[in-house]
């Protein structure tokens, strides 16, 4: 079974973090928020000081947590994820910057009511195990994008760490798993030859694509939307793999990336067609 076997047909829409257009991205708020509006989530996993998988796309606390007036509580200087543990992560609210920034202007257009998202603070980083544990989550399918540890301890340990979590959630069947650093894709194949992966890209293609995705043995390919076009989907897919195509926010463009054979395109805004 691979990852595509979870669906009927084609033409699938990924939440993108989650639903991040109305609700703080990769937290509990977003992924429920997007139920019923996808066929699967994506969202990004970092790893803390203490080995964890948590799943928060940036490798810094800035952007989206209170991490900034947090961190002296803790001695910290640093705002990286890889080096705070779980338990200091714990402590972060990851939703109330959505409040202060209003990312997507949803709130300013009044598609979003500021109080509901108040009424569901503090929203607090997950662990990659609870949210493959997590009830409302436990039957939907979900890409796992990993992100570049390099240069960081934590390097050596990612790729076989949120393996084990995947095993031990018994989710392989319902998982995909992405990164742009392919290294470990091959790493995750090693420990789970069955779990389907994926080649992530944002600049430019790969000498001799089809030869080396095939190497790495993915079910897929990730490329940015200004990458494709409809003869490369065409071939891809003769090859037996997956198109997922992202981020892709018109509905028209959408349209347009599936009837060249696109298999799924990852969006802010998951509604199906």
């Amino acid at each position: 079974m691979t990852f595509f076997d979870n669906f009927a047909s084609f033409q699938l829409i990924a939440a993108h973090r989650g639903y991040r257009a109305i609700r703080p991205e990769n937290t509990l708020s977003a992924f429920r928020a997007s139920i019923g509006h996808c066929h699967f989530i994506e969202l990004d996993v970092q790893m803390s000081k203490d080995f964890v998988p948590v799943v928060i796309h940036d490798a810094t606390l800035d952007r989206t947590s209170n991490a900034g007036a947090k961190r002296h509580q803790f001695n910290l200087h640093s705002l990286n994820v890889s080096d705070w543990t779980l338990l200091q992560l714990k402590t972060l609210d990851v939703g109330a910057w959505f409040l202060d920034t209003d990312p997507f202007a949803t709130i300013y257009q009044k598609k979003v009511d500021p109080r509901e998202l108040m009424r569901e603070l503090p929203q607090t980083i997950l662990t990659l195990e609870e949210v493959l544990l997590h009830p409302a989550l436990r039957k939907i399918p979900i890409n796992i994008e990993i992100k570049d540890h390099k240069r960081k301890k934590q390097d050596k340990r990612v790729a076989e760490a949120i393996g084990e979590v995947v095993t031990r959630t018994k989710s392989t069947n319902r998982v995909l798993i992405s990164s742009f650093n392919h290294d470990y894709l091959v790493i995750v194949k090693t420990f789970l030859p069955t779990i389907s992966t994926a080649a992530l890209v944002d600049k430019s293609h790969p000498e001799d694509l089809v030869e080396y995705l095939s190497s790495l043995r993915v079910a897929a390919y990730h490329p940015a939307d200004n990458l494709i076009d409809a003869e490369l989907i065409r071939r891809l897919r003769a090859a037996g793999f997956g198109i997922n195509v992202y981020t892709v926010n018109s509905r028209e463009r959408q349209r347009a990336l599936f009837a060249m054979g696109a298999t799924a395109i990852f969006t802010d805004y998951p509604e199906l067609l």
